[in-house]
C-alpha cells in the first residue's frame, strides 16, 4: 500500500495542532499527519519554511496532500513546493477542500485506500456536507 501523508496548514498553530488531534482520532496510524500552522514565534500567519520542512520529513510517502485554510496559506504552500527538490515536489498536491471536513474525510479515506484520487475526491466531496 502506498503511503499518503497529510500536512495541515493554518494561520493558527493551535488550529493546525487541534485539527491534527481531531483527524488522528479517525486515523489508524497508517497516515502520517503533520501540523504546520502559524508563523515563526507562534504568531498568526504561515511559514513556507515550516511547510517545506514538513514536506521534506514526508519524503518517504508516495503522495503528500496539503490542506490549507486561507489564501496566503496556499501561497506559502506553493512557495514551499518551489523550495524543494523537483522530484519531491511532484509528490505534493494542495487539496481544494475545506480544511476541517476535507482533511478529516481525506485521512479516513487514506486509511482504507492508497488511491490518492479517491482520497482527494472524498476530501472535495466534504465541501457538500450540510450541517442542518
Amino acid at each position: 500500500m502506498g503511503k499518503i501523508g497529510v500536512i495541515l496548514v493554518s494561520h493558527s498553530e493551535y488550529i493546525a495542532k487541534g485539527l491534527k488531534e481531531l483527524v488522528n482520532e479517525m486515523n489508524d496510524g497508517s497516515v502520517p499527519v503533520i501540523a504546520a500552522g502559524g508563523a515563526d514565534g507562534g504568531r498568526i500567519g504561515t511559514s513556507a519554511i515550516k511547510i517545506q520542512e514538513a514536506i521534506e520529513s514526508m519524503e518517504d510517502c508516495d503522495h503528500i496532500l496539503i490542506y490549507a485554510d486561507l489564501g496566503s496559506s496556499i501561497l506559502s504552500a506553493e512557495t514551499a513546493m518551489d523550495l524543494i527538490e523537483e522530484e519531491l515536489a511532484e509528490k505534493v498536491q494542495i487539496v481544494d477542500a475545506p480544511i476541517v471536513e476535507g482533511a478529516l474525510s481525506g485521512v479516513v479515506q487514506a486509511t482504507i485506500s492508497d488511491d490518492v484520487n479517491e482520497v482527494i475526491r472524498a476530501s472535495e466531496e466534504a465541501r457538500d456536507v450540510h450541517k442542518i
